[in-house]
């Protein structure tokens, strides 16, 4: 499945209708039904592709003694670990429910994104634990995005079982990134100073002070 088929999948003229019975109500048939949860489908599998490909490093992450050095930092990749067997069983329950296949981990459209990625990091020791994060930061993005899609669909398409597991992907998540983000100063002056550099005293609370003004600044770009 490809990004081109998702967007196919949502925007082929099918009505937009608020509910099961409405569509049923409105067309006197299946049809629209059927074309509502065909775009379900196709997101859930997706996503359910998608956790997959992130769950696969994580376990050799946990388990790397270059992890272990950053205890913060492996206790984020840990709760990624929980939250993503979490999402990975409510995804295919949901899956189930609406009938649909599962998308290949290996033929999806993330095997070539994200594989290529996890497989550059091996090469590099000396800064593994910040590529590590750096990637797990990149794969939790895409998810985020995705489940907003998730939401996005599932809402107006009605279907609030669906809604549910988008706004708690995205919640689990989003908490994970801006985690990422108040550990990975640390880590990335660690292993330079590992590497012989000359870290300026401080310099990571400077990072983390300034990175969070940053995100603060453009909470205006929100609307309620």
């Amino acid at each position: 499945m490809t990004n081109n088929d998702l967007m196919n999948d949502s925007t082929t003229n099918r009505p937009t209708l608020a509910s099961d019975t409405s569509l049923r109500d409105k067309t006197g048939t299946n049809q629209a039904y059927g074309d509502e949860r065909h775009s379900l489908q196709a997101y859930v599998s997706d996503l359910l592709a998608l956790e997959q490909h992130i769950g696969q490093p994580l376990q050799a992450q946990l388990d790397s003694d270059d992890m272990a050095a950053f205890p913060e930092a492996r206790s984020i990749v840990q709760q990624m670990q929980q939250q993503n067997k979490a999402h990975t069983a409510a995804l295919q329950k949901c899956l189930d429910g609406l009938g649909g296949n599962a998308a290949s981990p290996l033929k999806s459209a993330w095997a070539s994104l994200l594989g290529g990625a996890a497989s550059a990091i091996g090469g590099s020791r000396k800064t593994k634990v910040t590529k590590w994060l750096r990637d797990d930061y990149t794969a939790l993005s895409l998810a985020n995005i995705s489940y907003t899609l998730l939401h996005a669909t599932a809402v107006g398409l009605g279907n609030e079982s669906v809604a549910s597991i988008g706004r708690q992907g995205l919640t689990d998540y989003s908490r994970c990134v801006m985690a990422i983000n108040q550990v990975l100063p640390n880590v990335v002056l660690a292993e330079l100073r590992n590497d012989g550099e000359n870290v300026a005293t401080g310099a990571a609370e400077t990072i983390r002070q300034q990175t969070n003004a940053i995100w603060k600044s453009q909470a205006a770009v929100t609307t309620n």
